[in-house]
């Protein structure tokens, strides 16, 4: 797969923010240190963190797909002047097969960079514009996966930035396990109380009910007995 460049990118978000605001000039830029705080006066933020994209070990060549990549825009627009920035920073995944490994960059597919620029147009239109987007929800990047986020190796959760959910289920899984957190390296499956009782238990509620019932028919042949004499 032929991996896309800051020109590709740029194009593609040209041709999408004329589509809707064909007065004004915008620009996109790659800011690799770009700080998630670090928002000057009039600067508006958007984070995307649910996009697929792969990545490759250049140490061990090792391959690895993840929906969780998230990427960083912070934007501008002078409205005197009609011109308009986007500071882009696209976070990064380290490597967990190699000893070696180094944060890799992440390697998207054309269609899934096309979904993150109308994303990040709808954010522009809303923050920069003040404008009410009829399609308020977001195009669709993430896609359907089966594995939990490594975030020991993902440089967006080492900052704190990615918000991952506190109990996520994982389809494939025993339906009466769930995995807490993230990372199945780090944390244990928790098995769910079973509704079923254990045979023992079973066994033991059984012997109360005859002896109870045994002691109820005595009571009622020595009361027949007393009435006689």
């Amino acid at each position: 797969m032929k991996k896309l460049n800051m020109d590709a990118w740029r194009k593609m978000f040209y041709e999408k923010i004329e589509e809707v605001k064909p007065q004004d000039s915008w620009d996109l830029k790659m800011h690799q240190n770009l700080e998630y705080n670090d928002l000057g006066p009039g600067w508006k933020r958007s984070l995307q963190e649910h996009v697929c994209a792969s990545f490759q070990c250049s140490w061990c060549q090792h391959f690895w797909s993840s929906v969780q990549v998230v990427i960083l825009f912070h934007m501008y627009l002078d409205q005197r002047r009609r011109t308009g920035w986007v500071k882009m920073r696209v976070f990064r995944q380290e490597c967990y097969e190699c000893s070696e490994g180094k944060l890799e960059e992440p390697n998207f597919k054309e269609e899934r960079v096309q979904r993150v620029l109308e994303n990040l147009v709808i954010s522009i239109r809303e923050k920069c514009y003040g404008e009410y987007v009829a399609q308020l929800s977001e195009v669709t990047v993430i896609e359907q996966h089966y594995g939990p986020h490594r975030s020991d190796h993902c440089e967006a959760c080492w900052l704190g930035i990615h918000q991952r959910p506190k109990h996520t289920m994982y389809h494939g899984r025993p339906k009466d396990t769930v995995y807490h957190g993230t990372s199945k390296d780090t944390m244990p499956p928790v098995q769910l109380p079973s509704h079923n009782l254990p045979q023992d238990t079973i066994s033991c509620g059984f012997e109360f009910c005859c002896i109870f019932c045994t002691i109820c028919i005595l009571i009622f042949i020595y009361s027949i007995w007393a009435v006689g004499y």
